[in-house]
């Protein structure tokens, strides 16, 4: 099982490409997955969930300031992310998305959806590099590549 309330982990990048700096609406913790405000704020971010505006990376700096900078890793970076309570473990290669637990991640679920299921913050955040087995605070690594989630046609 992994974790069920996030804690700032080393996001420990092993390659960073797109790297910009934000605002936190919020406080954010060092390696939480970030999304824009639910509002589309310009450069506001916050705590990523399944229910908030598209996740767009990882950040590698704490900001318990509202309205403090953030640095954020960004598409094609390779950085640790941490699993959330929704999966026991995720295989290499296989595609992540923000969880219920704000800052964490959850396998997608390959299954093709209907346009009906496109929720907010149902995007691609990117795909493991290594196996994550489940366990409290299971971490792993992750290439950022922020896309829309596959559907069906109507």
């Amino acid at each position: 099982m992994g974790n069920n309330t996030f804690v700032a982990i080393d996001p420990d990048p092993i390659h960073l490409d797109l790297v910009k700096t934000f605002i936190a609406k919020t406080a954010i913790l060092r390696g939480a997955v970030v999304s824009f405000h639910d509002t589309g704020v310009s450069r506001e971010v916050i705590p990523a969930t399944s229910s908030t505006g598209t996740a767009i990376g990882v950040a590698l700096n704490s900001q318990a300031t509202v309205g403090g900078e953030v640095t954020v890793a960004m598409q094609g970076s390779v950085v640790k992310v941490m699993v959330s309570t929704d999966n026991v473990g995720i295989d290499a290669g296989h595609w992540v998305t923000s969880s219920a637990i704000a800052s964490c991640v959850v396998e997608l679920d390959p299954v093709v959806s209907t346009h009906a299921a496109g929720e907010a913050g149902f995007r691609i955040l990117g795909y493991t590099i290594d196996d994550i087995t489940a366990g409290a605070l299971a971490t792993g690594y992750i290439v950022i590549n922020v896309m829309p989630r596959w559907s069906l046609s109507a």
